[in-house]
């Protein structure tokens, strides 16, 4: 990397600058090295860490504690092999687009070429009475996921006693605020650890955002018969306790213990660094279907982006790890030149206890729904199909359900016509490829 000194700040020229930590700016790191082997590359993220993965922060992090080096992105020395410059530690505090350079925290100024904002998310914040007493904790990093463990293991041993299911007495009661992805795995994950859980839904159903009314009826009996308490309609009215979270208050004024509590809520994307610059944003960085924003050579890609899908002819925050590792390799290629275009289908899939969910498309075209197969709590395999008024498919969620992924993915991206065939993609027994005719 190029470096000359102006009095007493450090600038720097790369070829490309990727800002980010996670799985966004480390696949594009991966894509410009495939197509570009000589231009410089910095990535810059604000934490102390190499880029990792998030989504295990929930599961297999939070009950088997995983160390760090399970979470990487990229294995060791990968960066330095392939001659990737990693700044960790380091907050970039300016954009000026018009002379193409970022400053950081330290006051050194980096120019570019091409610029990837992937800056992820940050998790949103309860507003209500006691939000600020400690015990309440948010999921985002592994510093917030170290807090959870010293929560988990201070309940289990001093926590309030609990018997569940006729186990001997344990102890640890925690509530999960928020029914979201986020929320659900929370409480299977705290629930196979031996705590008690109580699950806050905002509204009737769980999942609402992204699942109709049998899936997420579904969903909460299973939770339920894995010993998870479901409160629909249940955002809390404060947070009460003697200098710490110990009791959660409900719209019905009925009083929930607990020994620590956490909020899953939601996300807000990370786009500070939009302050003053002519890059166009609304819940989250817009950009084009070739992961570009208004400004040229600037691109976004992850939780902080919403993307422009050709699909359904709209912007959308495509904000799940498969959609982050594949758009953040695609703005990467587009950095080097590539010019191609998203053409994929979003997809994100979830795990509670043994039953695993997966998801494509784009929930807000669905105006009816239909199912296909057996929604039981016991032995779950089925498919709810979300339809356009027109009666095509805009979105598939499958519970448990194998050996259909690929036709069900193409079934979106064809944004099939289900037209006199209802009764095709409700019968179990039918073969779905029929309709890709």
């Amino acid at each position: 990397m190029n470096g000359v000194v102006i009095g007493t700040m450090t600038k720097h020229h790369v070829k490309y600058l990727l800002i980010g930590g996670g799985v966004a700016s480390s696949a594009a790191a991966e894509a410009i090295r495939e197509h570009d082997r000589e231009g410089e590359v910095l990535l810059i993220t604000q934490e102390p860490t190499r880029p990792y993965h998030r989504p295990p922060l929930s599961k297999e992090g939070l009950r088997n504690r995983q160390p760090r080096a399970a979470f990487f992105t990229q294995p060791p020395g990968w960066f330095e092999s392939h001659a990737v410059e990693l700044r960790t530690g380091r907050r970039a505090s300016h954009l000026d687009t018009s002379r193409q350079a970022v400053t950081l925290d330290d006051g050194k100024e980096i120019s570019f070429d091409h610029l990837l904002l992937a800056t992820g998310a940050l998790p949103r914040h309860l507003t209500v009475p006691g939000h600020d007493l400690p015990s309440l904790h948010y999921l985002r990093t592994f510093d917030d996921l170290e807090r959870l463990h010293n929560a988990i293991d201070q309940a289990k041993a001093e926590g309030r006693a609990h018997t569940r299911a006729g186990s001997p007495a344990r102890r640890g009661r925690v509530v999960v605020i928020g029914s979201g992805l986020l929320g659900v795995e929370l409480a299977a994950s705290l629930t196979q650890m031996g705590l008690e859980v109580d699950l806050l839904v905002k509204g009737e159903h769980l999942w609402s955002r992204f699942a109709g009314e049998t899936t997420a009826k579904w969903a909460s009996r299973f939770l339920e018969q894995h010993g998870v308490a479901v409160h629909p309609h249940g955002a809390p009215l404060r947070l009460e306790g003697d200098g710490r979270v110990q009791r959660v208050i409900l719209p019905d004024q009925s009083v929930l213990p607990c020994d620590f509590a956490i909020a899953a809520i939601g996300a807000i994307a990370s786009k500070e660094l939009l302050r003053g610059t002519p890059i166009s944003a609304e819940k989250a960085i817009l950009t084009d279907e070739y992961c570009q924003t208004n400004v040229p050579g600037i691109y976004a890609a992850g939780d902080c982006a919403a993307l422009f899908d050709p699909l359904f002819g709209k912007h959308r925050l495509l904000d799940h790890f498969d959609s982050a590792k594949s758009v953040g390799a695609l703005a990467g290629r587009n950095m080097t030149g590539a010019q191609e275009a998203y053409a994929d289908v979003s997809h994100f899939w979830s795990e509670l206890f043994d039953v695993t969910l997966h998801a494509w498309g784009e929930s807000r075209h669905v105006h009816h729904r239909l199912v296909r197969g057996n929604p039981s709590p016991e032995s779950p395999d089925f498919i709810e199909f979300g339809l356009a008024a027109d009666n095509r498919i805009s979105q598939v969620v499958a519970v448990n359900h194998v050996g259909d992924h690929e036709t069900l993915k193409q079934l979106v991206k064809n944004r099939a016509s289900i037209t006199d065939r209802e009764e095709l993609l409700k019968d179990p027994g039918s073969d779905l490829a029929q309709l890709l005719a």
